[in-house]
């Protein structure tokens, strides 16, 4: 009950800061990134760009933004095979790929930094999200778009966004970077032997997998109620979508009170500010959250309070779905691909209890690991020095498992 009234004082308070700081809406001076698309940000870094759409085997059509060329340079060959090792950066929940550029300068940001080191870069964005939030049947409208979690981003989302770069590139493999839930993604897809044999190089960054404890305030108040039944009888179907409402609202909120910020965001997915550029924070909260489905978090709720396992439908729903009256379990052992993780001290969802008891299920597909004791989740892509302590590391070992060499000189780990 405490937690309940701790979240419903919660909404009161950010209601009622937002009543008194909009009218102050004047003096808040806009960052011009603040109303960029992800595309319109990389081209205002001077960058050349491209936008591709693809359709997953159950309808959903994913965005996706290439980066093919470092900055300055002339697209190498547009949509088309330009030679260059590729690299696919997926974000996590609540996120989107617009993290991978969002920086101030571009030398924070992976997905300029790959760049200029000779990767050809697509940034990726998974079903629900603010750039792929279209279907060729249903509309965000229709309860049917949202019956998924990250099940269907890892079984259908994922190996067709591999399967794609592939297809313009010309190359047999391609290297896989996520952070938080895209990680979960790929350590669910990369036990298919098929789909390994794509991927050269698997870099999990904040990897999530078990979250028996985790500490997100958030999933813990989700795992208490019966939160779907709730949010399905208040009609709910996406969870915190991103809209223009909050695009507008969210950097005036940061920007009167960055502490207010902090915990609307550590609700989600739980952070602190010691590493991220505070002046840089209402940028970022005007691109977040990037939505998801009500189903996809209460399917990590579900996990939180029973595993690692497939979502639960409920028994008649599971043994229809899977022939069973409980989920099948994700067994991680059966995970085949390359692999490289970065972990965080700080990290409500990556607990480091729950990546301790990842490390030794990889066996010797861990080709490498890096713990940040002052790290928390997000710090891994909004960080202003991961370029320093994480991104080296990454660029380094993809460079050295890329099917191609670059002209580019390697970053020294």
């Amino acid at each position: 009950m405490m937690r309940i009234i701790t979240l419903a004082s919660f909404v009161v308070v950010v209601s009622l800061l937002l009543a008194t700081t909009i009218n102050a809406n004047s003096q808040f001076e806009e960052n011009p990134d603040d109303k960029r698309n992800i595309s319109q940000i990389i081209v205002a870094r001077g960058y050349a760009e491209e936008d591709h759409h693809v359709v997953t085997p159950d309808g959903f059509i994913l965005s996706l933004q290439r980066i093919p060329a470092s900055r300055y340079q002339p697209n190498p060959a547009p949509y088309a095979a330009n030679g260059k090792p590729a690299v696919i950066l997926q974000h996590g929940v609540e996120d989107i790929g617009t993290s991978w550029v969002i920086q101030e300068n571009v030398y924070q940001s992976l997905g300029f930094i790959l760049a200029d080191a000779g990767f050809d870069v697509w940034i990726s964005n998974v079903r629900g999200t603010t750039y792929s939030n279209s279907h060729i049947k249903y509309n965000p409208t229709q309860k049917e778009f949202w019956a998924w979690s990250f099940d269907q981003m890892a079984e259908y989302d994922l190996p067709t966004v591999v399967d794609y770069v592939l297809g313009v590139t010309g190359h047999e493999t391609v290297g896989y970077a996520g952070h938080s839930q895209g990680t979960t993604m790929g350590f669910i897809a990369f036990t298919n032997p098929e789909l390994v044999k794509k991927i050269n190089l698997f870099v999990a960054f904040a990897p999530v997998v078990r979250v028996t404890h985790c500490t997100s305030e958030l999933l813990d108040v989700m795992a208490d109620l019966d939160l779907a039944n709730i949010l399905e009888l208040l009609g709910e179907k996406a969870f915190l979508p991103d809209t223009p409402t909050m695009q507008k609202l969210m950097p005036v909120l940061c920007g009167a009170s960055p502490d207010m910020c902090q915990n609307f965001l550590g609700l989600i997915m739980g952070f602190d500010l010691s590493n991220i550029n505070n002046t840089r924070l209402p940028v970022i909260m005007a691109h977040e959250p990037g939505g998801t489905s009500v189903q996809n978090v209460v399917h990590w709720s579900q996990c939180k309070k029973h595993g690692y396992r497939k979502y639960s439908y409920g028994p008649l729903g599971n043994l229809e779905k899977y022939g069973q009256l409980e989920p099948p379990s994700y067994n991680i052992t059966e995970f085949l691909a390359p692999v490289i993780i970065f972990y965080g001290g700080h990290d409500d969802l990556a607990d480091l209890t729950d990546v301790e008891w990842l490390i030794p299920q990889l066996g010797d597909h861990l080709l490498y690991q890096k713990f940040m004791p002052s790290y928390s989740h997000i710090d891994f892509v909004w960080g202003e020095n991961a370029y320093q302590w994480i991104y080296n590391d990454a660029v380094s070992f993809l460079q050295k498992y890329a099917p191609t060499s670059t002209s580019q000189t390697h970053v020294s780990l």
